[in-house]
């Protein structure tokens, strides 16, 4: 393994070369990407085998809701973490602790067969070791480039998100083909090559240890007490801009995740072709959000946030009007498509300003803190839009819903310009 203390915590590059074109951000990229492609592939083969075992989706949705408690209770730890620790060495860790834990329940599994405990335990430890992974890729970024300015941090967060749509598309598009092939223990044997490959790659990152603001001496509640107390009297603009995130997470995950699938199959009709073909559609455009996102960097300053939450706010109409007047279901599904389409090209730009402008706006020693607690805020409200917009779709027309959330978008404006202004 590299000795980081050779190292300083930038990469170093002529200032006439492209920052991002340097060895350690296309390990840190690949890494991420084989991490990531490993996870979801196990997830959709343990999902299929669930299913083909007991018949009920029910059950392995369980367990992903079990999944989601520690993953918010732990993500301000991972936050500590990467602080405290060489963020190159975290990461390591949690991907080879992946792969054992994956070998492990495979290990199970061909002793004892099919075994939904154990599956569950995978999960919820997966879950685990990912909330503390996260904070620490996120605050890798700020640490390589911090000093090469907003713009720069921009382009390498829309590289790392269309890794992260890429990595999500794969395992979508291949893993019905492999696992009807193979099955669910092979696949589990490309999980643990996988996350033990990321590990070996992330190894020859040099990253130094990061910079801390204390003796060493506090307790990771004290590193917590120390971030609150940053958002909300030393940086409450940065907070501002954390709940308004969270609060359009709330509104993106109800209404795409829960209505979009609802509108298509149950209120519209379509059978699992049509669906799977505009669900590609539309995991494909944030894919195209990143890309222009990262040709259009320099543009996307804080002052375009409030453009790109008003262009949200436009996709929804569409779908509002074509639900709520007279219309064939192939205009209504083409409709709900290309809009929802473009409201993932809106999010994705809108997390290319936001993100990289919390990550700026910390300290060094304050960034994994600052940036798990803003992940733990947005985790939290996912659930709680999902049953929203469960309960809201059940009682309500489907365009009832679309216009309330359209005004909800809106009203959302005048907040945002105000946070725009105080960056």
């Amino acid at each position: 393994m590299t000795n980081t203390s050779e190292y300083t915590t930038q990469p170093q590059s002529s200032p006439a070369a492209d920052p991002l074109r340097v060895r350690d951000f296309y390990l840190l990229v690949a890494g991420l990407g084989i991490s990531l492609f490993a996870n979801l592939m196990l997830r959709f083969a343990m999902s299929m085998w669930v299913l083909d075992e007991t018949g009920s989706a029910a059950a392995f949705a369980s367990i992903l809701t079990a999944s989601i408690l520690p993953t918010i209770l732990l993500s301000p730890l991972g936050g500590v973490v990467a602080d405290r620790r060489n963020r190159r060495t975290v990461m390591v860790a949690l991907d080879t602790l992946s792969a054992v834990t994956v070998l492990v329940c495979a290990a199970v599994f061909s002793a004892t067969g099919f075994n939904l405990a154990a599956i569950a335990v995978m999960q919820v430890v997966l879950a685990v070791l990912d909330a503390m992974e996260t904070p620490t890729v996120q605050v890798a970024l700020p640490q390589m480039f911090r000093s090469h300015g907003e713009d720069v941090m921009r382009r390498a967060m829309a590289v790392v998100n269309v890794v992260n749509q890429t990595s999500t598309l794969v395992p979508a598009v291949l893993g019905g083909v492999l696992y009807a092939a193979v099955g669910a223990m092979p696949m589990m044997g490309v999980t643990i090559v996988g996350f033990g490959t990321a590990a070996v790659v992330e190894c020859f990152i040099r990253l130094g240890a990061p910079e801390r603001g204390d003796d060493g001496r506090t307790s990771a509640l004290d590193d917590l007490v120390r971030a609150g107390r940053f958002l909300t009297h030393e940086r409450p603009h940065v907070l501002y801009l954390v709940l308004l995130c969270a609060a359009l997470n709330f509104l993106v995950t109800g209404y795409a995740e829960v209505g979009f699938p609802y509108m298509v199959r149950t209120a519209l009709g379509f059978g699992s072709t049509a669906y799977g073909l505009a669900y590609g559609l539309v995991g494909a455009s944030g894919l195209l959000g990143a890309l222009v996102g990262g040709r259009a960097a320099k543009s996307l300053s804080k002052r375009r946030f409030p453009t790109t939450i008003a262009a949200f706010s436009l996709t929804i109409l569409p779908q509002a009007l074509v639900m709520a007047l007279p219309a064939g279901d192939g205009v209504r599904l083409a409709t709900l498509t290309a809009s929802t389409c473009g409201t993932m090209v809106a999010i994705t730009l809108a997390n290319l300003i936001a993100v990289p402008a919390i990550q700026m706006s910390c300290p060094e020693d304050m960034t994994g803190k600052v940036m798990s607690l803003a992940l733990s805020t947005s985790m939290c409200v996912q659930p709680l839009g999902q049953i929203a917009y469960g309960w809201a779709y059940s009682v309500y027309p489907a365009g009832a819903v679309l216009a309330m959330t359209f005004m909800l978008a809106v009203a959302m404006l005048p907040l945002v310009a105000h946070v725009a202004r105080r960056f």
